[in-house]
């Protein structure tokens, strides 16, 4: 049983963390978790592989993915450290090649658009390798 100052340590250490998401479609998150992401070499907030920290877009964005491959949908997703993410709040004409992120900030986050890129290397390590179900809503 653990210590309550050990509890404590781990309780702070868990709410540092922040959960992104990737979605796609199940063949490419197979290729994601065994090579690991190759990043977006264009992007709003430069290249880097692009995630969310909302699940339900991730989903939307898998189920609208895999529709166009003709595939299942499939998420990826990565426990971040809070204190890894830089905030922006520049919006960049048109795509940018520039680099965004650093070693000390792997994570660069829109506060604007919403759009979050991370560093394909540091995102293999922060991976979650256990696969979560895509929940679907039935069609009205």
């Amino acid at each position: 049983m653990k210590s309550y100052k050990e509890f404590i340590t781990e309780a702070d250490k868990r709410i540092q963390l922040i959960r992104l998401h990737h979605g796609s479609d199940e063949d490419s998150v197979a290729s994601i978790k065994k090579s690991g992401p190759r990043p977006s070499p264009k992007g709003s907030e430069g290249p880097g592989h692009y995630v969310t920290p909302d699940k339900k877009k991730a989903n939307k964005y898998a189920e609208f993915t895999s529709n166009q491959r003709k595939k299942k949908p499939a998420v990826v997703s990565y426990r971040v450290p809070k204190k890894s993410i830089s905030k922006t709040d520049t919006i960049p004409k048109g795509l940018t090649s520039q680099k965004k992120t650093t070693a000390e900030k792997p994570v660069v986050r829109n506060t604007r658009t919403g759009h979050v890129a991370m560093d394909s290397d540091y995102a293999n390590k922060r991976m979650i390798r256990k696969t979560e179900p895509i929940i679907r809503r039935k069609k009205k």
